[in-house]
């Protein structure tokens, strides 16, 4: 098994490059930081592990985070819109991965990718993206208040402690009026403090509902439930994406904005890169390409070594995700 793209530990170090043999040393290595996985590729198929934003990027972003650095934040959220916009293709095909104890950054680095991809898709301009990713990438920012002990809690939290993570908008509202130099754009204090608003009027913290909620809160909602559905965790295993659109779209109207949704579900490969899949005709096999003309028709390599397109193949389906 060869690595696709480099691994990094806990403190954005790299642990494995890309294109590493991985041995029984590495696997084990990697399985004692609690990695639910990593991406594997063989031969020609190396080259397909490509991320949408850099690497360099993706890390100092986390970094930066982690030191509560919200005027390099937001440079770095800025540098997200432009590589997102240079990207050959706006498909969200990899399963994010991270140990348990870095969830919170790459979360909200994650988020911050997805709702750019979004914005784009909805017509938002260069300056309103910028926002939107300043907004996407600190609107966790106010959990460094929330005790830790609830934070990473490994079970369900209790009513009190409920009470507590729910404050964590206003706690990340008061981090960025205490902001010093240059004002942050109300609209991005209003995004972070609003993120959690459902559009029926039942989130919280204010109850707001519909158009009510600015449009960034409404985006980094969706982006935020989405990556959250799909990561795993001390007290969840992660849902497969073909289920997590399920839960979006059937939540349409509810707790998000039907239009946000629609938009975001043309850009998330429900069967990404590498996953294996049950087919129709009782065959399994891993996914190697997406099309972006029907995310829902991949290229998957069977277990034989056979490659079948199943944009060619419309006589077999996709019945569920297996790993």
């Amino acid at each position: 098994m060869i690595l696709a793209n480099n691994l990094y530990d806990n403190n954005e170090q790299i642990l494995l490059k890309a294109n590493t043999a991985l041995s029984e040393f590495y696997i084990n290595r990697i399985a004692r930081l609690e990695y639910e996985g990593v991406y594997i590729f063989d031969g020609d198929d190396i080259e397909k592990g490509k991320q949408l934003i850099s690497d360099e990027t993706r890390i100092n972003a986390i970094r930066k985070l982690k030191r509560l650095d919200i005027n390099a934040c937001i440079f770095l959220a800025n540098n997200i819109v432009q590589e997102i916009r240079g990207s050959e293709s706006l498909i969200i095909e990899q399963v994010s991965l991270s140990s348990y104890d870095n969830y919170t950054y790459v979360h909200s680095v994650n988020v911050d990718v997805s709702s750019v991809i979004i914005g784009i898709g909805m017509g938002l301009t260069n300056a309103e993206l910028e926002k939107l990713s300043q907004a996407a990438l600190l609107h966790d920012i106010g959990k460094v208040d929330v005790p830790i002990e609830i934070l990473n809690k490994p079970a369900r939290l209790t009513p009190e402690e409920y009470a507590e993570m729910k404050k964590h908008p206003f706690y990340g509202l008061e981090r960025l009026r205490k902001k010093e130099g240059d004002e942050l754009a109300a609209v991005i204090k209003n995004a972070v403090y609003s993120h959690h608003e459902n559009w029926d009027g039942t989130g919280y913290p204010r109850g707001l509902s519909g158009d009510a909620i600015h449009k960034y809160a409404r985006i980094i909602h969706v982006a935020d439930v989405y990556d959250a559905l799909t990561t795993k965790r001390a007290y969840k295993d992660a849902m497969n994406p073909a289920d997590a659109i399920e839960y979006l779209m059937a939540n349409s109207g509810t707790m998000f904005d039907i239009n946000v949704v629609n938009t975001f579900i043309h850009y998330i490969a429900p069967y990404p890169m590498g996953c294996t899949i049950l087919l129709s005709n009782g065959q399994q096999g891993v996914v190697l390409e997406n099309n972006g003309k029907n995310l829902s028709r991949p290229k998957v390599k069977l277990e034989n070594g056979t490659v079948i397109d199943l944009m060619e193949k419309l006589n077999i389906t996709i019945l569920s995700i297996l790993t």
